[in-house]
């Protein structure tokens, strides 16, 4: 169990994410100054390379720091990660570690700052966590991994997902999950692998080929552990021929073979060839203990030596390694190391004939045994990966029912768009029904009064035609409504076919449903009732822009029947009617759609040809009959065809675009065969103001 509730885990992991969402993270921050990578790695190059004590370095790097000018974010974090390395692997100093992972996090708090360097933010809240967990403050050691796994799941990299990967297989390892940290080990290996030939990537994949034949030793499968130990140095054979010229590069690759000889003397050890055991662990101790080596791995094996030593009698030689890890051991305090040298002491002086002096030895050892199992804590119980899962999940499942939030207030918002289009439909109908009355009226009106004076009759006839104006207007009208609420009906239906609304949103959804096709009835209605066009209102126009908005208009109608309507344009600039031009095309496509087949392609098109503008409309639909095109764009046509899925036609669209295209100076032709398809083909010319 964790000493702190799941539940509070979690409303802090979400409180810090949706505050970010809602722009709490959006810190004021001054512009983020400009770093100097060439000139620091340099300097760190000659550090690694003089193999100073620690505090001469640190020294050395302040006093360089305070000289240069300004320092970017990420030459300073370069210092804080350098600091804090030292105090978190060799002093073991947990305290001044967090100090140093701290001042990084402020550095990269700040919104720019983030952005400018969102993997070094994450690697920063990983490094704190993994500093919480060394603490023992669980809590905050997943708040901190959390936060790191979402920054870096922003980021889409593998590479830097595998240092997450990594952390949770030293985490599972360190807590005897040998068969998690060895799968854990695994998928940062190949995470690794993919990030290209640079040397920290190298590193750790070798370093993880050995890591799994700990696993495996630890699970007690030697062969395995051996087959991964005979990799990593054929690995470090082969890919590490690239990084031998460099000092500090070949100082790593022989720590790194010295590490997997220890490993194989364990592997000799089980398989009871102590005479090879030796051998590996002297030649490992032997590289390790150089300058610029991993004096700790060394203390590890010098340990391991001497236990063996004691138990092939070699006294003497057990006296000389005791002695030698003990001078070790007291420059570089470990406990794990001093467990293991009061173990093979007490070993040794029992074996001298001191049983006083290895009794208290073993005493020594065995209270320390009892104060870790003591101090151990929760940390055995505590599943990282499962509860990091865990809390994952929760920030999911919080974040889908946000989302439906959002879609709620969206349907609401809505709503009322939807009741005022279905009253202003009504309305047109009310006038629709009232226009009709008129006409009949005046009609008889006409007739009764046609045998009268010439004057009477001249005011009539004008009535009439202010009356067949208005009417034209109305159609006109009711036909561009048409296309919009066709398309608002589309994307009510692909809603409803949705799953995962409460029973609420999906009433609401039939509801709008419901009234999206009643609106289009009316407006088929308005439309069976003759058509002036009105002043041209020109300006210039982005043509490809104007093409991209019929396409996303009618997207949701073309998806309703499977059908994909495909876009190809050329920069071109018109002085044109926008609002008229955007009519003509929607009206080609809505026909395309119409009469094209399901699952069928449609073809939008625009280029430039002998000074003219042309855009062209093809689909693979039913195509039209020879004896039908003459009356395509004229109000006699009469020859009206539903569409491949039943929809009504009203043959008004094409005598609107004639009018439109012709009022522009262009011209619209039609080429079609019967059962094949149709292209419609405008042209306009293409003029300044």
């Amino acid at each position: 169990m964790l000493p702190r509730s799941f539940d509070t885990l979690f409303r802090s992991a979400q409180a810090f994410v949706f505050a970010c969402v809602l722009g709490a993270c959006r810190q004021s921050s001054p512009p983020v100054p400009p770093d100097h990578p060439a000139y620091f790695d340099k300097v760190y190059h000659r550090l690694d390379s003089l193999a100073v004590p620690p505090l001469q370095a640190f020294h050395y790097l302040d006093s360089l720091y305070a000289a240069f000018p300004s320092p970017g974010i990420l030459d300073r974090t370069r210092l804080y990660d350098y600091k804090g390395f030292f105090y978190f692997y060799h002093a073991r100093d947990l305290p001044n570690t967090m100090r140093y992972v701290d001042s990084s996090l402020d550095l990269l708090s700040g919104s720019d700052a983030r952005k400018a360097y969102p993997q070094q933010y994450a690697r920063a809240l990983i490094n704190k966590g993994e500093v919480y967990q060394y603490q023992q403050d669980y809590d905050n050691a997943l708040l901190y991994y959390f936060r790191g796994r979402q920054a870096m799941e922003r980021l889409d990299d593998s590479c830097t997902m595998a240092e997450y990967t990594q952390r949770l297989a030293m985490v599972s390892y360190r807590q005897r999950r040998f068969a998690t940290a060895r799968n854990f080990f695994g998928q940062a290996l190949r995470e690794y692998a993919a990030c290209g030939p640079q040397f920290n990537a190298f590193a750790y994949v070798q370093s993880n080929l050995d890591n799994i034949g700990m696993c495996y030793a630890a699970l007690g499968r030697w062969d395995s552990a051996a087959w991964y130990y005979d990799s990593t140095l054929s690995y470090l054979d082969k890919a590490g021929q690239r990084y031998t010229g460099d000092t500090a590069h070949r100082s790593y690759l022989e720590t790194a073979r010295a590490v997997v000889y220890g490993n194989q003397g364990d592997y000799s050890l089980h398989g009871h060839d102590t005479t090879r055991a030796l051998f590996l662990y002297k030649e490992s101790v032997d590289i390790n203990l150089r300058p610029r080596h991993d004096s700790d791995n060394a203390l590890s094996v010098l340990v391991k030596l001497a236990g063996l030593e004691v138990a092939l009698n070699d006294l003497g030689g057990a006296r000389t390694t005791l002695v030698l890890s003990k001078a070790v051991l007291d420059g570089r305090p470990s406990r794990d190391a001093w467990m293991g040298w009061t173990r093979a002491q007490a070993a040794w002086l029992g074996k001298t004939g001191d049983w006083q002096a290895a009794a208290a030895a073993q005493q020594a050892w065995m209270r320390a045994q009892d104060t870790i199992n003591n101090n151990a804590g929760p940390v055995a119980t505590i599943n990282f990966p499962d509860e990091l899962q865990n809390l994952e999940d929760r920030y999911t499942i919080e974040l889908l029912r946000q989302r439906d939030r959002v879609k709620t207030i969206s349907l609401i918002l809505i709503i009322p768009i939807v009741v005022l289009l279905f009253v202003i439909i009504l309305l047109i109908r009310r006038g629709t029904r009232r226009s009709a009355d008129y006409i009949q009226q005046l009609n008889s009106l006409n007739g009764a009064l046609k045998t009268e004076n010439q004057h009477t009759q001249l005011a009539i006839n004008a009535m009439n035609e202010t009356q067949a104006a208005y009417l034209q207007t109305l159609r006109v009208v009711a036909h561009d409504l048409r296309s919009p609420v066709g398309a608002i009906s589309s994307a009510i239906n692909l809603l409803c076919t949705e799953p995962g609304f409460d029973e609420e949103t999906r009433m609401l959804l039939s509801l709008i449903q419901e009234a999206s096709q009643q609106s289009l009835q009316l407006v088929g209605e308005v439309m069976r009732l003759d058509l002036p066009l009105g002043a041209l209102h020109k300006e210039k126009v982005d043509l490809s822009s104007l093409l991209a908005s019929c396409v996303s208009t009618l997207r949701f109608k073309a998806s309703e029947k499977r059908q994909l309507v495909r876009f190809e344009t050329e920069p071109i600039t018109l002085y044109i009617d926008r609002q008229k031009i955007w009519r003509v095309i929607i009206n080609l496509l809505d026909n395309a759609i119409k009469f094209s087949a399901p699952e069928s392609d449609i073809l939008l098109r625009s280029f430039r040809e002998n000074g003219l503008a042309v855009i062209t409309v093809t689909d693979k639909g039913i195509g039209i009959p020879k004896h039908l095109e003459a009356q395509l764009f004229t109000l006699e046509n009469q020859g009206k065809r539903s569409g491949t899925a039943g929809e009504s036609s009203f043959g008004l669209g094409l005598v609107i675009i004639r009018q439109i295209v012709q009022s522009h100076g262009g011209n619209i032709t039609v080429d079609s065969v019967e059962h094949v398809g149709t292209t419609f083909r405008i042209e306009l010319p293409i003029v300044s103001e």
